[in-house]
């Protein structure tokens, strides 16, 4: 047994790697001194790299983090860095706004960015003007709603794609307590309307202007429903080219809101029909509901919807007269029953329709009335005077009158208390005329010399007593 392990030959100096994935045997031993345990253990842990080494094979290739798929180029970064210090040049501009001395320079410097702008910096410069629109300086949240149609006008195309969220976000302002604010909102939708609603691709528009606003009118707020009315009125007069099929479908919905108890603001809903009937957008099926909408805000306890509804009639008497010719009769008559109410403006509003309104059914009643009346008149005082002249018995009163007004009048030119003092006696006393006064009385109390005062103690004391003085 002894022997056999002594002529066992021994392991080659460099094992091949499947000799080191063998376990040794643990009753087999080595007589060499270089195959110690220190060694053997060491083969158990070599690198997959120091065992190609050993086993003469080709070392492979490591493995390395890969290079990143989208590297920052320098010429993204200077263009982060420009928009970066465009949008703290926008700021700072817009906080110059709330200072009087530095507001115009302010708007001269936004204007000229947005002159300037990339297409790339058009959203950053939105967001900003929509933030400052929350600013509670009154002279920024206007300048801001200004600046969105400026922006707009300068990039159309840019800003068609969001022409919904800009229109929103204007009516959105319209919660604002400053009038100031809501007068800002309706000019700057009067100018995106004069921008976008042009002709039959202006008609696919309408409805973007229109739906936030109908939307605001639904609010039990009257001065939202108020702004809203205000600012589609604005969006019809100012359309260049109106889209009129889009427009006459306004009017059932318009109609719906002035026979709406909840609605406060019809006042400022009527005009929206003066404007649809300029532009010609009233549609004939429309006309009857329409027409018995304004006749019950003519009866309103409110004088502006009053007052309103009669504007509204004149309107439709002046651009829609093709279409109320035969439905003036129920109309006119209940002008008739309006025109005298209590406030002014109402009357004169009633008065101009209801003259309008009988001029298109061909009744000039009240013109021929007018006339008649003034004839009759100058046929009166004609008729006086002839039979005057034949009795021959002029009243001298008259005469008296006219040449002692001119005499008093020339004589006031002097300036003097005495003869003003005569002019008032004369125009006061009307009944005395016929009695010569004396001239003698006015000229002593000239000489003697009294001061302004009491002269005119004396002439008010004179006066007196000849006004109770009775006379036969």
């Amino acid at each position: 047994m002894f022997g056999s392990v002594r002529n066992r030959s021994p392991p080659p100096l460099s094992p091949s790697p499947s000799q080191h994935q063998q376990k040794l045997p643990v009753n087999q031993t080595s007589t060499r001194s270089d195959l110690s345990p220190t060694f053997i253990l060491a083969s158990w842990h070599l690198s997959p790299t120091s065992t190609e080494a050993i086993s003469g094979k080709k070392p492979s290739k490591v493995s390395t983090l890969a290079p990143p798929s989208n590297p920052v180029k320098p010429s993204s970064v200077s263009s982060h860095l420009a928009m970066v210090e465009l949008k703290q040049r926008i700021l700072t501009s817009l906080s110059k706004l709330s200072d009087r001395d530095t507001y115009q320079i302010a708007v001269e410097e936004l204007e000229k960015t947005i002159q300037t702008l990339s297409p790339e910096s058009f959203p950053m410069l939105l967001n900003c003007l929509f933030d400052s629109s929350n600013d509670p300086k009154q002279a920024v949240k206007k300048e801001s709603l200004r600046l969105l149609s400026v922006l707009c006008n300068c990039h159309g195309e840019l800003a068609a794609s969001h022409l919904t969220k800009i229109v929103a976000h204007i009516v959105k302002r319209l919660k604002d307590a400053d009038s100031g604010v809501k007068d800002a909102c309706r000019d700057s939708i009067g100018a995106l309307s004069g921008q976008y609603l042009k002709g039959e691709s202006g008609g696919n528009m309408v409805g973007l202007f229109v739906k936030p606003l109908f939307e605001a009118m639904g609010e039990q707020n009257k001065g939202v429903q108020s702004g809203a009315s205000t600012c589609m009125a604005k969006m019809v007069e100012c359309a260049s080219d109106p889209p009129l099929p889009a427009f006459q479908k306004l009017c059932p919905r318009i109609c719906k809101l002035l026979n709406n108890q909840n609605f406060m603001a019809k006042a400022s809903l009527l005009p929206v029909v003066a404007s649809l009937s300029q532009v010609g957008a009233i549609a004939p099926q429309s006309l009857e509901a329409l027409q018995l909408s304004i006749h019950e805000c003519l009866g309103s306890t409110d004088w502006a919807t009053r007052k309103a509804a009669a504007d509204s009639l004149s309107a439709l008497a002046l651009h829609s007269s093709n279409l109320i010719a035969d439905r003036a009769s129920s109309t006119i008559t209940i002008l008739e029953g309006c025109r005298f109410d209590r406030m002014k403006p109402v009357r004169d509003s009633m008065t101009e329709a209801l003259q309008l309104w009988k001029k298109i059914a061909g009744k000039g009643e009240d013109g021929a009335a007018d006339d008649l009346k003034a004839l009759s008149h100058d046929g009166d005082n004609a008729q006086s005077a002839e039979s005057s002249e034949k009795n021959g018995s002029k009243d001298p009163s008259a005469g008296d009158k006219k040449t002692q007004t001119s005499d008093s009048v020339s004589e006031g030119k002097g300036g003097s208390i005495i003869d003003k003092a005569v002019v008032i006696l004369k125009k006061k006393s009307p009944a005395l005329t016929d009695r010569e006064l004396n001239p003698e009385f006015f000229q002593k109390l000239e000489t003697r010399g009294l001061c302004p005062a009491m002269q005119c103690n004396a002439m008010s004391g004179l006066l007196g007593a000849m006004q109770c003085m009775p006379f036969k």
